[in-house]
């Protein structure tokens, strides 16, 4: 036997060492990885459809490839953007040559409203849904294959947006027709629709048939196109089931995911590279639940590489509730950022800035644009900042508080809201009650105020229901914010600001080279800047004194935290 020296054991027993730590490492690495991403962009194809032409005013017929690509990628090539999510319609009829759907309009054989406010209001041609996507498809330009090739050439990964039960197809009335986003399958299957919400065109998910459709259209996507990936978005809207049946037919749900992740593997195993698959569900696991999504089985199964959480955040504390449900392997999660809510029709830079913040600071792995509506390059500088945590250090903010959604049981938008924090947990409106004493509001703020540049802070509030004789007292984590009671009635002044866009970008649904106006009557009242710090903020409304004159209690409405570097 031949002898081994000490120096021989060790250097064979360190060779051990690191051959079983590369077989662990080798083993831990061969798990699938999500790839990070720092801002996803949905685009709800607003460009394809109808409202492109407001982006184009001196231009007639349907929408050129060129034009197509302009209106897409102009807002945001170049940006901090790295993937797009592009809706190509409602899911239930196709803004692209379908070999699955319907055309918009084809159901009534190309007849279409004649109001051209038909879609939520917004001025335009209800024609141009159809025709602008045919039009694109016969000259050879089928939408989803110039997204693929325009994202890739800009070294975007593409993915598609498909809504899983988008019923702006039930905004009108039962029996209305024209109704271009109606499908034929819906007009012939009234089984096939849940009959006891307040929007009557919902599918019901628990039916078989309605479950294969959705996974054709699916498959559609990746049979015929090189997609990175598909988001799955659950949040439009949240209706699957008959009301109080939502948990126990959960089960249907996770069927289809099963379905879908067996079928998107097999169809990645023939191309040679992964297809990701994203879901956009509630923000909060018990709400989740509570609609039928049963995300700890998506997790513990694996069918899922993202989630895109929300509707519309301005902070997520629950972020880690969902890292606690994943094990072997941590998939990167992207809140939902809009660019309207909580009192404006359009947020400021500085509103945007704030929710962004708070959202990387409760550990976001990036993030996620909806309903931006932009054209033009307007807002391309916002966009690089809020995918760069560092930069935003250097800017203004506004953090806003979430303003509760009050749509009225059995309206149209009490159902397909009940998921999320502007209809569960927002903090305003708040009632102000002598008796009850202080109200105390938490107020997250992002700044590293230790080694920030912040020289003044300032809040802004927004109350209803004022009458001569009120008085309020008001701190900030025990600190108080004025010398003594203050009299709102003496106090108003005029808060926000006018947002001008240059000439040829805006928002669509908005008009084009107006100043859009922000400004709101308000108390304004200075915050010292070492009452605050990095997190939660307690902010004290003291109602010390009620005037007379009013049935109804006075309201805190809005509030915001205004945060200056400048």
């Amino acid at each position: 036997m031949k002898s081994i020296t000490r120096r021989g054991f060790l250097i064979a027993g360190a060779g051990g060492l690191t051959q079983l730590l590369q077989a662990k490492s080798k083993k831990k690495s061969s798990k699938k990885l999500s790839k990070k991403r720092r801002l996803l962009f949905n685009w709800d194809g607003s460009m394809i459809h109808c409202w492109g032409r407001q982006a184009l005013p001196h231009s007639y017929g349907p929408l050129t490839r060129e034009q197509f690509s302009s209106l897409v990628f102009t807002p945001i090539e170049n940006t901090g953007v790295d993937t797009v999510c592009f809706s190509f319609g409602s899911g239930n009829v196709a803004e692209y040559q379908s070999n699955v759907l319907e055309w918009p309009g084809e159901a009534d054989r190309f007849e279409f409203p004649e109001s051209k406010t038909w879609h939520g209001g917004v001025e335009v041609d209800p024609k141009d849904q159809y025709l602008n996507p045919k039009g694109l498809s016969d000259a050879g330009h089928n939408p989803p294959s110039v997204i693929v090739e325009e994202c890739h050439k800009r070294g975007l990964d593409a993915f598609v947006s498909l809504r899983m039960n988008d019923i702006h197809d039930g905004q009108h009335s039962k029996g209305t027709l024209p109704n271009p986003e109606l499908p034929t399958f819906k007009r012939i299957n009234p089984d096939w629709l849940v009959d006891d919400l307040d929007w009557w065109s919902v599918l019901d998910y628990s039916h078989p048939r309605v479950r294969a459709l959705k996974l054709r259209v699916v498959e559609e996507f990746f049979d015929r196109w090189d997609f990175d990936g598909i988001e799955l978005d659950w949040l439009r809207h949240s209706l699957y089931f008959h009301r109080g049946t939502e948990k126990e037919k959960g089960k249907y749900l996770t069927d289809f995911m099963r379905t879908v992740r067996k079928s998107l593997q097999k169809k990645a195993a023939k191309r040679g590279r992964p297809i990701e698959i994203a879901v956009r569900i509630p923000e909060r696991i018990e709400w989740c639940h509570a609609g039928g999504f049963e995300i700890d089985q998506w997790l513990k199964e694996d069918l899922i590489d993202m989630l895109i959480l929300g509707q519309g955040l301005t902070e997520l504390p629950t972020l880690n509730e969902f890292r606690g449900l994943m094990k072997d392997r941590q998939l990167p999660i992207y809140p939902s950022l809009y660019c309207y809510g909580n009192s404006y029709a359009i947020s400021p830079d500085e509103v945007i800035r704030g929710s962004a913040a708070n959202l990387w600071n409760d550990g976001a792995d990036g993030l996620y644009t909806f309903n931006w509506f932009l054209y033009g390059k307007w807002r391309k500088h916002l966009l690089q900042e809020i995918a760069d945590p560092k930069r935003m250090q250097r800017k203004d903010k506004h953090y806003t508080l979430v303003q509760r959604f009050e749509a009225s049981p059995r309206q149209p938008g009490a159902d397909f809201v009940r998921y999320n924090t502007a209809s569960k947990n927002a903090p305003v409106p708040l009632n102000l009650i002598v008796a009850d004493g202080p109200n105390v509001l938490h107020i997250p703020v992002a700044d590293d105020l230790k080694h920030s540049r912040l020289k003044s802070a300032e809040l802004w509030l927004a109350l209803d229901y004022s009458q001569p004789g009120d008085r309020l007292a008001f701190s900030m984590s025990g600190t108080p914010l004025t010398a003594g009671e203050v009299d709102p009635e003496s106090s108003w002044v005029t808060l926000g600001q006018e947002i001008s866009p240059l000439p040829g970008n805006g928002m669509i649904g908005f008009p084009s080279n107006e100043s859009y106006d922000m400004r709101f009557k308000g108390l304004r009242l200075k915050v010292p800047v070492s009452s605050l710090k990095k997190g939660r903020n307690a902010l004290s409304i003291h109602l010390l004194k009620r005037g007379s004159g009013s049935a109804k209690p006075l309201r805190v409405r809005r509030v915001e935290l205004i945060t200056r570097v400048s």
